[in-house]
């Protein structure tokens, strides 16, 4: 008796069903490159997605001088070179310890100000320097350091002639007693703000003996100067600065004992090898304390002022497009001039992502130039291309 098998049934594959390439995604990544891409999905995408795409590449652009912003502090002044000011301000500290003098931040009325003790007052009552506003008059005392310097100048037979000479390397001026105000332009300046001012506005003439390496310890600011020893005659030219607010040190904080603790608590001895460097390291880490509010204030300004640039830079660019459009034989005549902003806007996130990528490569002050090099390059291309009427189009 023969069996009968079933056999079984074979199993069909199930053909895949290819996707049509979704159009909109590829215009979305070909305007990167691609002007015409930019061009005809600026006109046909609604206009909140060129709005997106105008917030979204400024804020990318900004991001590496918000990072810059973020990154800096008080103490970055005194990473580079010091111009023999260290040993200065050591001996500033040596000198308070040994007359006695007291430089400490107490609370007043609800914020932290500077108060010196009558024993530094007396320490600066021999130097001093004459603050005026034409109406106006308080006598700045100030701690001065000098030693000797060489100095060569070439005489009349053009021979190198060294010369030995006093040179004052650093000014610690205080102004936390003056209560009085200045004008200036019709602006009303603290005692601190004043001096710090008029010491960068001072002529050439009058640099001589009155300008050199500073620190302006006022009520509530501290302002530091350095200036190399060859470039004092240019008193607007420091080669480097700080601005910072006693507010956020902490109260007790006296100058007096950066000398003698280092700012996480070890004791220091002047035998110590880096004695010198712990010293600087507590003013450091004061200016890091007293940069925290002006961080602030320059990380708003910075990046609204950057902010504003690169939006009017970005208006103009659709400005521009709709006035290359405007001939009678341009193809592109019929663009209106909300959808020249739209295209405008398309055009901004490569420029934005390559200033991205370079303002962490090159020196952070040349970023907002590869933004506006950049966009620049491709509008002048978006306009000899794709916009001319005399080009096969793309």
């Amino acid at each position: 008796m023969s069996r009968k098998f079933k056999q079984k049934p074979k199993k069909v594959k199930a053909e895949k069903v290819k996707r049509e390439p979704d159009m909109r995604k590829r215009a979305y990544l070909a305007m990167l490159f691609n002007n015409r891409a930019a061009f005809d999905g600026g006109r046909r995408e609604p206009w909140w997605v060129a709005v997106l795409f105008f917030i979204a590449s400024i804020v990318i652009a900004l991001v590496p001088a918000m990072v810059q912003v973020g990154k800096t502090k008080g103490s970055d002044i005194f990473k580079g070179p010091l111009y023999h000011t260290d040993v200065a301000f050591t001996k500033f500290v040596e000198t308070l310890e040994e007359k006695d003098a007291d430089l400490t931040v107490v609370s007043e009325n609800d914020e932290n100000i500077f108060k010196a003790s009558p024993e530094f007052v007396n320490l600066v009552a021999n130097k001093a320097f004459t603050l005026t506003d034409g109406a106006t008059n308080e006598v700045v005392p100030y701690y001065s350091f000098a030693q000797k310097r060489i100095v060569y100048t070439r005489d009349e037979n053009n021979a190198v002639v060294t010369n030995e000479v006093d040179f004052e390397y650093l000014r610690v001026y205080y102004t936390g007693d003056i209560q009085s105000s200045f004008l200036l332009e019709g602006k009303v300046y603290s005692g601190d703000a004043f001096l710090a001012l008029k010491l960068l506005s001072l002529k050439e003439e009058d640099a001589v003996g009155n300008v050199t390496s500073h620190l302006i310890i006022g009520r509530k600011a501290l302002y530091t100067r350095l200036y190399n020893p060859t470039a004092i005659n240019k008193p607007g030219n420091p080669a480097l600065v700080f601005e910072g607010r006693t507010n956020s040190l902490p109260v007790g904080m006296n100058i007096r004992d950066f000398g003698k603790v280092s700012k996480d608590g070890v004791p220091l001895a002047k035998t110590d090898i880096d004695y010198t460097d712990k010293v600087m390291e507590n003013f450091g880490h004061m200016q890091d304390l007293g940069y925290k509010e002006v961080k602030v204030r320059t990380f708003w300004f910075q990046t609204g002022i950057y902010a504003a640039i690169f939006s009017i830079i970005g208006l103009v660019m659709g400005l521009i497009i709709f006035i290359s459009t405007r001939g009678k034989m341009n193809p592109n005549r019929d663009l209106k001039f909300g959808e020249s902003l739209k295209i405008g806007a398309w055009l901004l996130p490569a420029p934005a992502l390559i200033t991205l990528v370079l303002g962490f490569i090159l020196p952070a002050q040349y970023f907002q130039m590869i933004f506006i090099m950049t966009l620049g390059m491709r509008s002048v291309w978006l306009t000899m291309r794709t916009l001319n009427p005399n080009m096969p189009q793309q």
